[in-house]
C-alpha cells in the first residue's frame, strides 16, 4: 500500500521536477524570470498522470475472475489462503 502511495506521489511530482530541470538550463534562466510560472498546468499534468496510473493499475492488476473460488481452509494444521482455481 505504501509503495503505491509513493508511486502516486512521484507521478504527481514528476511535472514539477521536469520544470525545475528546465529552469536550470542556462539559456532559459534569464528569459523565464520575467514571466509567471505555470503552476496550474503543472498541477493538472500531475493529476492526469495519477489518474492514468489508476486506470492502468485497474486494467492490469488483480486475479482472474473466471474459475472456482476455494475458501481459506486448514491443511496439516496450516491455514491455506483463499484462491481461485483455473477451470480445466
Amino acid at each position: 500500500m505504501i509503495r503505491t502511495l509513493v508511486i502516486r506521489i512521484c507521478l504527481f511530482a514528476l511535472p514539477f521536477a521536469l520544470y525545475a530541470l528546465y529552469l536550470m538550463l542556462p539559456q532559459v534562466r534569464s528569459a523565464v524570470h520575467a514571466r509567471r510560472h505555470p503552476w496550474v498546468r503543472l498541477t493538472v499534468a500531475g493529476l492526469s498522470l495519477v489518474a492514468l496510473s489508476f486506470l492502468v493499475w485497474g486494467l492490469t492488476e488483480g486475479e482472474p475472475t473466471s474459475g472456482v473460488y476455494v475458501a481459506p481452509h486448514l491443511e496439516n494444521g496450516k491455514v491455506v489462503p483463499g484462491h481461485v482455481e483455473k477451470p480445466r
